[in-house]
């Protein structure tokens, strides 16, 4: 059936594109809001998500699997709204601290500047399952067998991504001298 509705969503029958919306719409913002906590995000994200399918329905494949497309798609989107969340409140810290200690602060502000983009360039340079398990793990605060249901894969795939993960950030991070750096600025705080 849903075969079928991709078929004309991709010749563009609007009414077998909003079927597969009302098909999916509901599971994916639940998936969004689960783990952003923020409706309005959530219906962003779906937003974004649909007109990105609908612009691109021509650039994609017959046989496209839609739940299967628009899932990644969800779950790709919220890994950038946390990290970009990361990267706000990692500023918003250092503007609110740089008030407080004027002498002191300028250069602890930077080395920590530093040491959080090397640690957002090192999140990046994770293969893309990894990413995902670190990024629904750290940012989005849950645990194991949370991830595991969200991903679709086994708890101990998880604990395996995650450990990969975790290797290779300690690994960036030493072979950038940033983690001296990191036991620095957590004293400091």
């Amino acid at each position: 059936m849903e075969e079928g509705l991709w078929q004309q969503a991709r010749n563009g029958d609007r009414r077998a594109f909003e079927t597969l919306y009302h098909l999916h719409a509901e599971a994916l913002g639940q998936q969004a809001l689960r783990i952003l906590r923020d409706r309005e995000q959530a219906k962003d994200i779906l937003q974004e998500v649909f007109i990105s399918l609908y612009l691109k329905r021509g650039d994609l494949p017959d046989d496209l699997n839609v739940g299967g497309y628009l899932s990644n798609a969800v779950k790709y989107k919220i890994s950038n709204v946390l990290r970009n969340k990361l990267v706000q409140e990692s500023h918003h810290q250092v503007i609110v601290k740089e008030g407080y200690q004027s002498d002191i602060q300028p250069a602890v502000s930077l080395e920590r500047n530093e040491l959080k983009q090397q640690i957002d360039q090192s999140i990046h340079t994770l293969p893309q399952k990894c990413r995902q398990v670190f990024m629904l793990s750290y940012y989005g605060n849950l645990g194991y067998k949370a991830i595991a249901a969200e991903l679709g894969i086994s708890v101990k795939t998880v604990e395996k991504h995650m450990s990969k993960a975790l290797q290779a950030l300690r690994r960036e991070l030493k072979a950038g001298h940033y983690i001296g750096m990191l036991a620095i600025g957590m004293m400091l705080n």
